[in-house]
């Protein structure tokens, strides 16, 4: 194993040992201990925040959570969420390897500038990374860490994960190089995702959808042609009503096109939609709650407006 593999190992290792100290060190306050929750146990569907006395709170870890007084530890799922993140980063470098080259040239910047995708790349990192640390955030939270903690660590889990891809995997990639714009996007996504995991409601949200496209030219979820990344859309989504019988959301989304090389058309969409987990809601909450995931995907109808 080289140098840089066992880093990037070893941040995500060290970030679920943090989780345990982090836990141990949280205040007296938080002293009565009421049962770990499970994930799935709680009805996303249901935006309604009643409000209880403290002694009362006890709400379950979702994207978007309440505050969750006095949960305790489980050092065996603890170990078993370090051993995932842990895994999971070392074969996300792998796979990195394999799709985009050796890391074995000389430090260099990328030329962000130049890169003839319009801030298309930016938009998919800021995309990824605020997934990124929710997803993070729902699996310290499902260790029995206290809300603000699971946000800190999902936080710093995630912009570690994000800036270790821009440096050493990028950075000493002859064909990548360090994007300091890239760098900036995660971090934008990071700071994204930590407000919104805040306690209170879930009024707006990053999302993405797929253009037809997608499906017509063998495109893939990890773009590896200029044109493949003409083929998403991403969405700052806001919801207007927060009654679970209205899941329509209002969306303002960019994309990109290259239709005659070396020009892109940059797009400017503006729709209205819904997700799959919350018109599924309107009849099962139940079922809803193992679509959960699918949240990040916008169904929507729009409008554009195309510029160069």
């Amino acid at each position: 194993m080289t140098t840089r593999r066992f880093s990037i190992v070893m941040v995500a290792v060290l970030a679920g040992i943090a989780a345990s100290r982090l836990c141990l060190a949280q205040p007296a306050s938080e002293s009565p201990v009421t049962p770990i929750p499970d994930l799935l146990a709680m009805d996303v569907a249901d935006l309604r925040h009643p409000v209880l006395p403290e002694s009362q709170i006890h709400v379950e870890p979702t994207w978007n959570s309440q505050q969750t007084v006095g949960r305790a530890l489980s050092l065996k799922r603890a170990v078993l969420w370090g051993g995932v993140t842990a895994g999971a980063g070392f074969y996300a470098f792998e796979q990195s390897q394999a799709s985009w080259g050796m890391s074995t040239g000389k430090f260099h910047f990328k030329d962000d500038l130049h890169d003839g995708l319009a801030m298309s790349d930016e938009s998919s990192h800021l995309f990824s990374s605020y997934q990124l640390t929710r997803a993070l955030f729902t699996g310290y939270s499902w260790t029995g860490l206290s809300n603000r903690a699971a946000r800190r660590l999902a936080a710093l889990h995630a912009w570690l994960w994000t800036f270790s891809v821009e440096y050493p995997i990028d950075a000493y990639n002859p064909t990548q190089g360090f994007g300091i714009s890239d760098m900036v996007a995660n971090t934008l996504g990071v700071i994204a995702a930590y407000e919104h995991t805040r306690p209170g409601p879930d009024w707006w949200d990053i999302k993405i959808s797929i253009k037809s496209s997608f499906f017509a030219d063998g495109s893939r979820l990890v773009a590896y042609t200029n044109e493949q990344y003409d083929d998403f859309i991403y969405w700052l989504t806001v919801r207007p009503s927060r009654s679970r019988y209205l899941p329509v959301w209002l969306g303002a989304g960019y994309a990109t096109a290259h239709h005659q090389w070396p020009h892109v058309d940059k797009e400017l969409h503006l729709g209205v939609g819904t997700t799959i987990d919350e018109l599924v809601g309107l009849i099962s909450p139940a079922a809803a709650h193992y679509l959960r995931p699918t949240n990040a995907i916008f169904l929507n109808l729009n409008t554009k407006i195309v510029w160069r």
